[in-house]
């Protein structure tokens, strides 16, 4: 039987079209590959790539992927910039930052009346998952203290 080579060099440019696509929709490395120090608190990696995951499903939309509170869905809204780490719900006076708790009940209480669903379903290793990621926008959150 005669070998067909249009036929085989037909399909050659599409197979190797179609694995390098395989190639490129595979998960880029994580973007933590070590524990950081956040509040005082020593975070592991992979909390910080699990709460990044979450963020991006959840708070990328408006607080961006930059946490700088420039996401399409912010329009309209005076979405928080994390990169400043000025939070407007919290128990610690002036411009301390907020605790851990403080962040975790904003996430799952929201802020209906600005805009801010409330984020009720999420488990507790997910939120604070998030509060450790969200710390990770601002130089702030290397230098301070440990907060309950």
């Amino acid at each position: 039987m005669p070998l067909n080579i249009k036929f085989i060099a037909g399909r050659a440019p599409r197979a190797l079209f179609a694995g390098s696509l395989l190639l490129a929709c595979e998960a880029p490395p994580p973007p933590f590959t070590e524990a950081k120090v956040l509040g005082g608190v020593t975070v592991p990696a992979e909390t910080l790539n699990a709460g990044q995951k979450l963020f991006n499903r959840y708070c990328a939309s408006c607080h961006g992927y930059e946490g700088d509170g420039k996401g399409p869905g912010a329009r309209g809204l005076d979405a928080r910039d994390f990169r400043t780490a000025n939070f407007l719900y919290k128990s610690t006076p002036g411009d301390a930052l907020p605790t851990d708790a403080d962040l975790a009940a904003t996430i799952r209480n929201g802020k209906v009346d600005r805009g801010m669903p409330a984020w009720v379903g999420l488990r507790d290793e997910d939120v604070t998952a998030l509060v450790s990621y969200i710390k990770t926008f601002s130089p702030r959150w290397q230098t301070a203290p440990a907060t309950p």
